[in-house]
């Protein structure tokens, strides 16, 4: 049975008027997937798919993504903005289509309050950019929220952002067209709704728990060094996956 959080949370928006009204551009539907959400969420984490195989699957999404993206923009003119820790994952796709600039915002969700806690950023943005906010998990839209909210604040225009996500939310995606219109969302898959917990349904589990299973110091390092970053930068986000 339905609970009334559940009901309060997804504000009787569906996938189908989504869909219908044209709301985001859903990639071709991919088998990588089925592996995405393998034993999820049946089956205890260790029997889920994660660690590398996770980080294979998703760089397939990703990839797509960022390809489906940069197709009428100059990468030189874009600037992707990566919540950490999972938007992260976005970087190398981005890296291979030529887009060499980057903003990051250590961001969390209160899971009490569904809202979004923000301790740091870093980079640069300018009014002439194209801004690519990429986040994984498209929920309840509070984080991508936040991340609209600094851009703007920086003299962008609602028409220059393009939101990534693997995986969304219904709600998610009304929210944000709701408040900017002129924003456009690119989603490997629209899933049903939220659950009780603002998690995805189907959804595929805590995106950057999966994805860093297994990472080692020496990922990490690999991982830092795709930034153009200071030092500074590069020591909070080695606290962010200690943390």
């Amino acid at each position: 049975m339905t609970n009334q959080k559940e009901i309060e949370l997804n504000e009787g928006v569906t996938r189908k008027d989504v869909n219908k009204s044209r709301l985001c551009v859903i990639l071709e539907p991919n088998p990588a997937f089925d592996n995405l959400r393998r034993g999820y969420p049946d089956r205890p984490f260790d029997q889920q798919c994660s660690g590398k195989e996770f980080r294979e699957s998703s760089e397939i999404i990703l990839k797509e993504l960022a390809k489906k993206t940069v197709e009428q923009i100059d990468p030189k003119k874009i600037v992707v903005l990566m919540p950490w820790r999972s938007g992260l994952a976005f970087g190398k796709a981005y890296i291979e289509l030529g887009v060499n600039n980057f903003y990051h915002v250590s961001s969390k969700r209160n899971e009490e309050t569904l809202e979004t806690m923000v301790n740091f950023e870093s980079g640069n943005i300018t009014p002439d950019n194209f801004i690519v906010i990429a986040d994984p998990m498209l929920a309840t839209g509070n984080t991508i929220i936040d991340a609209i909210k600094r851009i703007i604040s920086k003299g962008t225009t609602p028409e220059k952002i393009i939101i990534n996500s693997v995986v969304a939310a219904p709600v998610g995606v009304k929210k944000i067209k709701d408040l900017y219109p002129q924003i456009k969302i690119i989603v490997g898959s629209l899933d049903d709704k939220l659950d009780e917990k603002g998690y995805i349904v189907p959804g595929l589990g805590d995106f950057g728990d999966k994805y860093f299973t297994d990472f080692s110091d020496e990922d990490l390092n690999k991982l830092i060094g795709l930034f153009n970053i200071d030092v500074v930068c590069s020591d909070k986000m080695k606290d962010r996956f200690k943390n």
